[in-house]
């Protein structure tokens, strides 16, 4: 894969999961409805530590949240930050609808699930979260899960090449 196509699969990525890790550690249930409600101090911290991610916390801070709204918030984002500006326009959707993008999301949602309950220990930065992350990564049973969805991202584009739908 060509360096540029690797940074922007990183960068790309890492919106995912922090957007990920912040519902981790952050969601409330308040009167029936899901919400993050981060001090300004917590906003600006996040903004010292994680740069341009800290935008999405305060783009999802104190309102209503559903899969929509967090999608949305995300593409968004992705499009501010990378779409025209560090990337030619068009190739953020290039990265998005990639299969190595699509597992390596796939795999790291596999790791919060398999390591769930240690993350909800403590509340852990999410530096640390990428680097027991890449640290899990490079394991012989993440790579195992890895090829598994690799594997199962070419029976998917096959099926639709060729016109099949089981």
């Amino acid at each position: 894969m060509q360096d540029k196509t690797l940074e922007a699969l990183k960068e790309i990525s890492e919106v995912f999961k922090f957007e990920l890790w912040l519902r981790f550690y952050f969601i409330e249930e308040e009167d029936g409805k899901l919400r993050i409600n981060l001090d300004d101090q917590v906003i600006e911290k996040m903004e010292k530590e994680y740069g341009h991610l800290a935008r999405i916390a305060s783009s999802l801070n104190r309102i209503e949240l559903d899969p929509v709204v967090c999608q949305k918030t995300i593409v968004e984002h992705l499009m501010d930050e990378f779409d025209g500006k560090k990337y030619e326009m068009g190739y953020i959707p290039k990265i998005l609808d990639s299969a190595a993008f699509k597992t390596e999301i796939q795999l790291f949602n596999t790791w919060t699930q398999l390591y769930e309950e240690q993350l909800d220990k403590t509340t852990l930065s999410f530096g640390k979260w990428k680097e027991l992350y890449d640290k899990w990564k490079r394991s012989e049973s993440a790579e195992k899960i890895q090829l598994s969805l690799n594997m199962q991202e070419v029976q998917q584009k096959g099926q639709v090449h060729s016109g099949k739908t089981n």
